[in-house]
């Protein structure tokens, strides 16, 4: 079997769904190795800047051709063409990152990580406001969809109830970051200092930084020497500096470090004292589990696939009790017994979510939606 792959999440620096797409074909790949897979980016940029970053087994192969996302995006909005048989050679197509191509005989499998973007729409930026328009019609024609979370699953069928017989959910696998890189903490301006709290990921509104900071501010009056480190690339639809001046928070209390190379991150998953996960919507939350793995506790927001990614393994807190929040980040960071039982949960949870349960789920519905469509 040829499975084809939407690789245009591997292009520049890759976030959730990069490393989503990233580890999917990587285990796919070793799970099949009978079979071929083609990683086909939708991108001017193709030819010049796909890498995938670790050494991948010999039936992986980069599809290089340029074909410009947004004009395509323009046409498919109006009409069923050009077609994924046109742009790839592959007996399924996995979009990974919502949109799939139209098709003619071949039949696609479609992701969804979430539709906070159906929620929030003013919390998004214009081209994936404009994906929410386009996805109704992806995943109606679509032969199979998956969900990362039991959670974005009845959410996407509440709106799209049509779906629900070729909707199948599949978590995530954990991320496994490359070793942690000397000296990242102190390179980064994190050390020396007071013990910090990790906040991992793009801050954009939905994460829900502000409460973190609310409970910081809160923590920073009582005299609790403990940080928070903003861990991940800046977006225009949020203002951190503004909450911060509002909250007079300095650089003594909040750094911000921007996009950070994986083996940063390892090292500040290493150095922290917890990760404060306050999103208020996730469709399955990758940090998490790299938190959990690396046996850092996590203190995080009762909202959306959250607490159905952590189980007990977490402290959770109800979205706006800041003093709920300021306790258990205390609590977690300076009890050394209260840390030892969630490490303990956090890695016992965290083993439950691979990549290899992934790659063997994607692959039946692979298989499946091939069958099906050979028979029809």
């Amino acid at each position: 079997m040829r499975i084809g792959f939407d690789g245009t999440p591997l292009l520049g620096r890759k976030t959730g769904i990069g490393w989503y797409t990233h580890d999917l074909v990587h285990a796919v790949a070793h799970q099949a190795p009978d079979d071929q897979l083609i990683v086909f980016p939708i991108s001017w940029r193709t030819a010049r800047t796909l890498r995938l970053d670790r050494p991948q087994p010999a039936n992986v192969a980069v599809r290089r051709r340029v074909a410009p996302a947004r004009p395509l995006w323009a046409m498919w909005d109006r009409l069923p063409f050009p077609p994924v048989e046109w742009l790839v050679d592959c007996d399924v197509f996995h979009a990974t990152n919502y949109i799939a191509p139209p098709s003619r005989r071949v039949p696609t499998v479609v992701t969804v990580h979430d539709i906070g973007f159906i929620h929030r729409p003013t919390g998004v930026n214009a081209d994936v406001a404009r994906m929410a328009r386009l996805l109704p019609t992806v995943l109606r024609r679509a032969a199979a969809v998956i969900t990362v979370s039991e959670f974005t699953r009845q959410e996407l069928l509440d709106w799209l109830p049509e779906l629900a017989e070729r909707t199948t959910v599949v978590p995530n696998g954990s991320h496994r970051r490359a070793a942690p890189e000397a000296n990242a903490a102190v390179v980064s301006g994190i050390l020396p200092g007071p013990p910090f709290a990790l906040v991992l990921g793009t801050l954009e509104p939905r994460k829900n930084v502000v409460f973190a900071l609310d409970a910081l501010a809160q923590l920073r009056r009582r005299g609790v020497e403990l940080r928070l480190v903003l861990a991940g690339a800046s977006s225009p639809l949020l203002d951190v500096g503004r909450l911060l001046r509002e909250r007079d928070l300095g650089p003594t209390d909040v750094v911000r470090t921007g996009y950070l190379t994986d083996g940063r991150v390892a090292a500040l998953l290493a150095e922290a004292r917890l990760l404060v996960f306050p999103s208020l919507y996730e469709g399955f939350g990758m940090p998490l589990l790299e938190a959990m793995e690396a046996g850092l506790p996590v203190v995080a927001t009762r909202a959306g696939a959250t607490p159905e990614t952590v189980g007990d393994a977490a402290v959770l807190v109800e979205p706006g009790n800041v003093e709920g929040l300021a306790e258990a980040m205390t609590s977690v960071a300076f009890d050394d017994e209260h840390r030892a039982t969630l490490v303990a949960r956090g890695r016992a949870r965290a083993a439950d979510f691979t990549w290899e349960r992934a790659a063997a789920a994607s692959l039946a519905v692979y298989r499946q939606v091939t069958r099906a469509g050979a028979a029809s």
